[in-house]
């Protein structure tokens, strides 16, 4: 290998993955320093899911408890895992830049490396919590000594994991069936991954509902392929472990050989043909008829049938509420009682969901880029513009609400909201997907990218993961607040009636002034 280049193809393709984020620290002046610029932001991301996800695991004494930590090791594997999906199919299979290294002096075992690398730095989020756990569990077992051994057998696991992910990845692409069937393939990847996903949350807001029912903490059965490492962090020095230990390290070594020789020439013989093809953009000539509208609405079905794209949209913005879940369950909130009076709470609940699960990689934020070239071509057509980006807002606001309406009635329905309470969680959140996906919609408009190469570009336009994390948490902050302040005033106020029928009057203001504001300022200037 050669670190040099291997250094220089790692910037290029940090610059390539976050074009938007590029331009922002350029025009900051950093230009000198622009790869450590992005390395900080990635670290900042990284950072915050820490006591994110770590937080819930003080409560355990993991040394005591291998069910839980092999539980926690698979769960966390397989959130890791979903992304590490989206990123590799993403970055490899899709961007389509191998050709452009051919006449460059770079080796392939270099490019494979540095695109690795990035990689990494996409999954590097959800390997966090398992760095928490690793380092929790060593340091419980055997003080400074265990948090050492914590830090190795993370990074034993984490490379482990990332060689056994891309090599399953690389001979699902290789077979026959995929490659025939490669949408439906892959979707049923993203499948299996958000169902295993929502299932481990389940099972873990189970484990956790039986401890506080019973007073006592009763361990869970383990998963074998993750003991290894609870053995080598409790225990270091028993045969066990010290066999186990060598054995993973052979077991890497192996694996490397067998990704470098056989791998990576495989996927980069797949990935030049894919290189070669020609993309061809179909020009047919679209006349307005009386069906121009369903027209259009196929087309932008098949502009989203990506599953990189479902498994990016699906994890950045519902894996945080699901994750959340657990704890609201385990908390014992049950609203099966809950008073008509406190109506007015829910609305605002709704709003504050579609908060929690819009952001910049939902599809409105980027309906309109995924047109690329396309989105010239209808703009020559004999319509207005209007019209056209109405449509495709309206496509893009009904798939994000049927997610998020999904969502509302799993919690609505765990949570034991009453019929009539739960009518207006779905009206406050249908109100909310429609705003909050208006405003990102806008959004992808001022910062529109029809040049993308890789959809990793559409996701970090305009601001990091750190301002995601920013608006999640302000949005706990400030709906818990607000909801706290209207049930003060529905308790103090001896009219609550009153107080509903207020507040519904001021929530319709405020949304009648939003709509008029982007009615004036982004439809009638189209």
């Amino acid at each position: 290998m050669n670190l040099q280049q291997i250094k220089s193809l790692f910037s290029v393709n940090l610059l390539y993955a976050n074009s938007q984020a590029t331009q922002r620290q350029r025009e900051k002046g950093k230009t000198k320093n622009l790869t450590k610029s992005l390395l900080i932001q990635y670290g900042l991301v990284s950072l915050i899911m820490l006591p994110f996800f770590g937080l819930m695991m003080l409560a355990i004494d993991f040394p005591k408890y291998p069910g839980f930590f092999t539980f926690y090791c698979a769960l966390f594997a397989l959130m890791t895992f979903s992304q590490a999906l989206s990123a590799i199919l993403n970055i490899f299979y899709e961007s389509k830049d191998f050709r452009d290294y051919l006449p460059l002096p770079f080796e392939n075992v270099n490019i494979f490396a540095a695109k690795f690398l990035v990689v990494i730095f996409v999954i590097l989020p959800y390997l966090m919590p398992l760095l928490v756990l690793f380092g929790i569990t060593g340091f419980r077992a055997n003080g400074v000594i265990g948090l050492f051994l914590g830090l190795v057998g993370f990074f034993l696991f984490a490379l482990l994991f990332l060689l056994l992910s891309t090599w399953l990845i690389t001979f699902l692409v290789q077979s026959k069936i995929f490659q025939r069937y490669k949408k439906v393939s892959q979707t049923i990847l993203l499948l299996i991954s958000m169902v295993g996903i929502f299932a481990g949350i389940m099972y873990l807001n189970n484990a956790q509902t039986t401890i506080s029912a019973t007073g006592k903490l009763l361990d869970r059965g383990t998963f074998l392929p993750f003991l290894p490492f609870w053995k080598w962090l409790v225990n270091p020095f028993s045969f066990y472990s010290l066999f186990s230990f060598l054995f993973f390290i052979i077991l890497l070594i192996a694996l490397y050989y067998v990704f470098t020789l056989l791998v990576v020439p495989e996927m980069f013989k797949i990935l030049l043909e894919e290189s070669k093809e020609t993309r061809i953009v179909q020009k047919r000539k679209i006349r307005r008829t009386r069906n121009f509208t369903s027209q259009l609405r196929i087309y932008n079905l098949g502009l989203i049938k990506n599953p990189t794209l479902w498994i990016q949209m699906l994890t950045g913005s519902f894996i945080f509420p699901l994750a959340m879940l657990p704890g609201l369950l385990s908390s014992g909130l049950n609203f099966s009682k809950l008073d008509l009076k406190f109506f007015a709470i829910f609305p605002i609940i709704g709003i504050s969901l579609a908060f929690l699960t819009i952001n910049n990689s939902s599809l409105p934020s980027m309906i309109i880029s995924l047109d690329r070239e396309n989105f010239n071509y209808f703009k020559s057509l004999p319509m207005k513009l209007n019209f056209y980006l109405r449509v495709k807002f309206h496509f893009a606001f009904f798939i994000q609400l049927v997610l998020d309406l999904i969502l509302s009635l799993v919690i609505g329905i765990l949570l034991k909201v009453p019929v009539t309470l739960l009518f207006g969680l779905l009206i406050g959140n249908i109100i909310g997907v429609y705003l909050i996906s208006l405003h990102y919609f806008v959004r992808d408009w001022h910062l529109l990218n029809l040049n993308w190469t890789a959809l990793t570009q559409l996701f970090t336009r305009g601001s990091g993961g750190f301002r995601v994390f920013i608006i999640f948490f302000a949005t706990l902050l400030g709906a818990g607040a607000l909801i706290g302040a209207i049930i003060a005033l529905i308790i103090f106020i001896p009219y609550p009636l009153v107080v509903n029928l207020a507040l519904v009057l001021l929530l319709g203001f405020s949304v009648g002034v939003i709509l008029h504001f982007y009615q004036k300022n982004f439809w009638n200037n189209l």
